[in-house]
């Protein structure tokens, strides 16, 4: 592209601009293939994608966060289905202009075939709070889709009018027992970035450590210099194929005769440029045994001061079986992100994952959670139950109902005291059912057939009131 533009401002041939502008917006356009609309009522927001491209897709999959300020906030799948993942994560989450202290780790399976300029809902957020506000975003969005033909397919979904400017590669790490664990796109349904390591250096040449460089600017994998991969499969740069590119790896073990690995590691950090992103998986357990004998080769407070270079403080490793990382060379200690597995036990390895998002460009001495595009599109969130003049009141308790999710759109629900009406809505508040015949009952028996013919597939909003019309109790019901 810069030589393009280059040859473009050399070139006095207006017919040559035209083209090269024309190529330009169609290389754009052909990367984003799908957006994102919403639809915010008050104190939800529906969020849907919409095909830009011009064939009929299909659905399959999505993985998404959301970002929120108190755990008022619910995420709710629009469709249904038993392999969905919701994951809450407590911290602090930021990009370019916001801060967030919860994350909601998405993945949603899918199946639905969308029209050229057509839009489905994905995911639904609700704001439960009785008095105050909360704000809401989605970011890191990625659709797994099928073609006319069969072939499957991923993209990252954009918000409207990005432009292109919204690059980003999701990571997802696992510092397991096993060798189908270690560093994958996105979730642990993606293959490995390292699929040749899992026959070198394992068994009885211990546990090793995996190691991916990528550049800033690109995401692209590499190595530097002066350090070569010693496992082969990680140098096939060129013509690996899951896809091209994806296989460059450096593998090694920390704890290997006189501690070379860690030599090893630091030479690798050492050899980065400032802004370059590392993620790290290790197998090897820390300890101060180990860091006293490392110390005996002058190894260990080298290491050390390396990953410090890349946001990480190495005390916090202690003590430790297996751990996953993210840094950036040149960023400040404590601004690293991590999961460390302290408790030891090979049968809770593999639910140590680290879910983090690297970003394009973004400045060398930050670690961003998701592309700056994304902080257009905050929405605030009223409160579940407005205020009433005579004071606040609160909701008496949650909505009990079962089997749900149903899956003949069935539920008995449990009422509390003095309720006296139901009403059944839609994920877009829309009233779908009522009944103000629950004076003295303890359940209420719903039936999807009671108000209409077929109840589709999906998530739906049940209230219940007290005779004064206050919400005693509110819940979803899910199809």
């Amino acid at each position: 592209m810069k030589m393009n533009l280059v040859k473009f401002m050399k070139c006095k041939s207006k017919k040559y601009l035209v083209f090269v502008m024309l190529m330009f917006l169609a290389k754009l356009n052909a990367q984003q293939k799908f957006t994102f609309s919403t639809y915010h009522n008050r104190d939800s927001v529906v969020w849907y994608v919409k095909n830009l491209s011009q064939e009929n897709v299909k659905l399959s999959a999505a993985t998404l966060d959301l970002f929120y300020k108190s755990d008022n906030v619910m995420i709710w799948p629009y469709w249904y289905f038993g392999g969905n993942k919701n994951f809450r994560k407590t911290g602090k989450f930021c990009g370019e202009k916001n801060c967030w202290k919860y994350k909601s780790e998405i993945g949603l399976g899918l199946d639905a075939w969308v029209a050229p300029g057509d839009s489905f809902p994905i995911v639904s957020g609700d704001n439960y709070a009785a008095a105050s506000f909360d704000t809401l975003m989605l970011a890191n969005f990625e659709l797994f889709w099928i073609d006319t033909n069969g072939i499957s397919h991923k993209n990252i979904v954009m918000p409207p009018q990005s432009n292109g400017n919204c690059e980003f590669l999701p990571l997802f790490e696992s510092a397991g027992s096993w060798k189908n664990d270690g560093i994958r796109l996105g979730s642990n349904s993606w293959y490995q970035l390292h699929e040749g390591s899992k026959k070198y250096l394992w068994g009885t040449n211990g546990y090793p450590t995996i190691a991916i460089l990528f550049d800033a600017t690109t995401l692209k994998p590499y190595w530097v210099s002066s350090v070569y991969p010693q496992n082969p499969a990680g140098r096939m740069i060129k013509d690996f194929g899951y896809p091209i590119d994806s296989q460059v790896f450096y593998q090694f073990n920390i704890y290997n005769n006189r501690y070379t690995g860690m030599q090893t590691l630091d030479s690798i950090i050492d050899g980065m440029s400032t802004g370059d992103y590392i993620a790290i998986v290790s197998y090897s357990q820390w300890s101060g045994y180990f860091a006293n004998a490392a110390n005996g080769y002058n190894e260990f407070g080298c290491l050390k001061k390396s990953f410090e270079s890349i946001g990480f403080n190495m005390d916090t490793l202690f003590p430790g079986c297996s751990y996953s990382l993210l840094g950036r060379k040149g960023l400040a200690v404590g601004k690293a992100k991590f999961n460390i597995n302290h408790i030891c036990d090979p049968a809770n390895f593999t639910i140590y994952n680290l879910k983090t998002a690297m970003i394009s460009n973004a400045a060398t001495n930050e670690m961003y959670d998701y592309p700056a595009c994304y902080e257009k599109y905050i929405y605030k969130l009223s409160p579940y139950v407005p205020k009433p003049k005579g004071g606040l009141h609160q909701i008496t308790s949650q909505l009990i109902a079962y089997p749900n999710p149903s899956f003949e759109g069935q539920w008995t629900i449990l009422l509390p005291n003095n309720a006296c009406k139901i009403e059944i809505c839609d994920a877009l508040g829309r009233k779908l059912f009522g009944n103000e015949k629950l004076s003295g009952l303890t359940s209420f028996e719903l039936k999807a057939t009671q108000f209409c013919n077929q109840l589709s597939k999906g998530v739906y909003v049940a209230r219940i009131l007290n005779e004064s019309n206050q919400l005693l109790s509110v819940g979803r019901l899910m199809n």
